[in-house]
């Protein structure tokens, strides 16, 4: 295929038997860029989360970076850090801003929408990563044509290999779809999902993370507990999730299809598998999940 006359744009990859989006960019593209006006982002808040996409963001030359945090010092060290903009107040963000990204706390998204209220336009871009608000709760408390997309990044973004859960509110359109696709794209994977599903996502990718850090620590203790050193213990574990997420992914095979192909009938990991059965940790992960979303759907109340 010619890639040279291709343009920057989202496709699907299906992965697993699932879509995720991603964002095909092309040396046409890059030699463009120089061309194309810079879309301003402005980061409300600049915690972790901010400072993942920023670090993905700032090797693209399509995007200028302005950030705002009512802590001082972490403001400045967020501007030092990437060498971007830092900004006085939310107003002066918001004038400086094409897409506001409000990464802010759920509890705290009510008064930043207040203190933002006065500095909003029409043709500002909403983006939410706050856990359990609804696009339509932020639309509500913007103008009435705002568009919002609320996102659920997590915490793997930090070294690129992010899953976010995006769904576009009701006036958010094609190209802004477009938009934030590029920009958490910028860090790992994109799905779109109807906004029903972003409790779910948020309990399986969003809080997923800690999840597997879990997983990894009981099988390196388990390592240890048969003599290996905690420090080898735990590579051994962590790249052998990577590993088997990465066989996952890239087989097309479902998991309890590679299940049975590593199962040997009598060895070692029939073994292991037994008494993960005997413990039902299929329904404690079922069981944390459902949990996971419950609390997402009441930060929204």
């Amino acid at each position: 295929m010619d890639t040279e006359n291709q343009s920057a744009e989202p496709h699907k990859e299906k992965t697993c038997g699932f879509v995720t989006y991603m964002v095909r960019e092309t040396r046409t593209h890059h030699h463009q860029e120089r061309n194309m006006k810079k879309t301003t982002i402005g980061f409300i808040g600049t915690g972790r989360i901010s400072r993942a996409l920023v670090a993905g963001l700032v090797r693209s030359s399509n995007y200028r970076i302005t950030g705002y945090d009512r802590d001082p010092v972490v403001r400045e060290s967020f501007c030092k850090t990437f060498a971007v903009a830092g900004m006085s107040s939310m107003q002066e963000l918001a004038e400086q801003a094409d897409t506001l990204i409000l990464a802010v706390k759920p509890y705290q998204m009510e008064d930043v929408l207040q203190e933002l209220q006065n500095g909003l336009r029409a043709d500002h871009l909403l983006i939410s990563v706050a856990a359990g608000i609804t696009t339509e709760f932020i639309r509500s408390r913007s103008l009435p044509e705002s568009r919002v997309i609320r996102v659920m990044p997590n915490t793997p973004s930090f070294v690129g290999e992010g899953m976010t859960a995006l769904s576009a509110g009701k006036h958010a359109g094609e190209e802004d779809r477009k938009h934030a696709a590029a920009i958490f794209s910028a860090v790992g994977r994109v799905m779109f999902l109807d906004e029903k599903h972003m409790d779910a996502a948020t309990a399986v990718s969003g809080s997923g993370p800690a999840y597997m850090f879990h997983i990894i620590d009981a099988m390196a203790r388990g390592g240890a507990a048969c003599g290996l050193d905690n420090d080898d213990a735990v590579l051994l574990s962590a790249q052998t999730m990577i590993g088997a997420a990465k066989l996952l992914l890239e087989s097309g095979k479902q998991p309890a299809d590679l299940i049975q192909e590593v199962t040997t009938p009598g060895g070692t990991t029939e073994a292991g598998l037994k008494q993960m059965v005997a413990h039902d940790i299929r329904q404690a992960m079922i069981d944390t999940v459902k949990a996971a979303a419950k609390r997402s759907s009441e930060l929204k109340q």
